[in-house]
């Protein structure tokens, strides 16, 4: 199984991206607008990084993170 620099699989990677945005919104990265986390997994971006850039690109989520209000 592939892994990235931070040692993590696609899948461990992303069930930390949810566990972040569930605990900021109740909602998991498949409940948004869809994020290219491929690229991002494999250029070593944190979990954090992953669900900042899913909320950003949502268009509701995105204005509230602009806006400093999640």
């Amino acid at each position: 199984m592939e892994r990235n620099g931070n040692g993590l699989t696609q899948k461990e990677w992303l069930g930390q991206v949810d566990a972040i945005l569930e605990s900021r919104i109740g909602l998991g990265h498949s409940d948004l607008a869809d994020s290219n986390f491929f690229d991002l997994w494999e250029d070593d971006g944190s979990p954090e990084e992953g669900a900042e850039e899913c909320l950003a690109e949502d268009d509701l989520y995105g204005p509230a993170v602009e806006g400093g209000i999640i």
